[in-house]
């Protein structure tokens, strides 16, 4: 027995077709535009890649992608140096590069059991933990690699401080190193150069904006800090800084 199908039904059957037929092109062309920004992000990823290798690395290193993702409207890149991966950032557009990132965190109240992180001088973060010690000495963490730029900058300076100190802190000097990995992973987030003065100051990047006679000051300011303004040879000279120190 044929089914009949009236006028009205008709039409309703059209309009549904024509609807899925909508959704269709909808899903398809909504899949074609993810997947050509997912092109032009891998693309400018990789245009990012090579201008580290051409302008920041020095000879002999390079730097291969490592992931590329979208992250608070820029593109957020894996730079692998060697043995280890960096995260690096750049515009949607491809002309703003940014070595590494800082999350700028809205300013919450905090309640009185929560560990609270202040700032002080030379822009080391300051943690509410006790100094911890090597022998009795204060321990001077400093990782960081050959291959990054702010690193080659920040290691001679710390170094050269250092040395004022000779026999007072216990320096672990993780350039080019996988050591003390357990200390690395609970003050950065994979940055570096990264700095752990006695595991209560701590800084993820070098003093390079402040220039390498402040850098110098703050550093040593922060050494006396620790050793108890010792040698008062050398510390005598920074109390303006100290006292600063929370």
């Amino acid at each position: 027995m044929p089914i009949k199908i009236n006028k009205n039904s008709m039409i309703a059957i059209v309009v549904v077709v024509v609807l899925l037929g909508v959704a269709a092109l909808g899903y398809l062309y909504s899949k074609k535009q993810k997947s050509d920004e997912a092109a032009s992000f891998q693309k400018t990823a990789e245009n990012a890649v090579e201008f580290v290798n051409k302008n920041l690395l020095s000879a002999g290193s390079t730097a291969v992608l490592n992931g590329v993702s979208e992250v608070n409207d820029v593109i957020k890149i894996g730079l692998k140096i060697g043995d280890q991966t960096y995260n690096s950032y750049v515009t949607k557009d491809g002309k703003l590069f940014f070595p590494e990132g800082y999350e700028i965190k809205g300013q919450a109240t905090t309640t009185a059991s929560e560990s609270e992180t202040n700032t002080t001088i030379g822009s080391f973060m300051v943690k509410g933990d006790e100094i911890c010690k090597e022998d009795g000495k204060p321990i001077i963490y400093f990782f960081g690699s050959q291959s990054c730029p702010h690193c080659q900058w920040e290691h001679p300076i710390l170094e050269k401080v250092l040395k004022n100190f000779e026999g007072l802190v216990s320096f672990h000097n993780n350039m080019d190193s996988q050591a003390d990995m357990e200390i690395f992973s609970q003050y950065s987030d994979g940055g570096i150069p990264t700095l752990v003065f006695g595991c209560k100051y701590y800084r993820l990047g070098s003093g390079e904006s402040e220039g390498e006679a402040t850098e110098t000051q703050n550093l040593t300011a922060i050494l006396c800090k620790l050793t108890g303004n010792n040698p008062s040879a050398v510390c005598s000279g920074v109390q303006d800084l100290i006292s600063q120190i929370k």
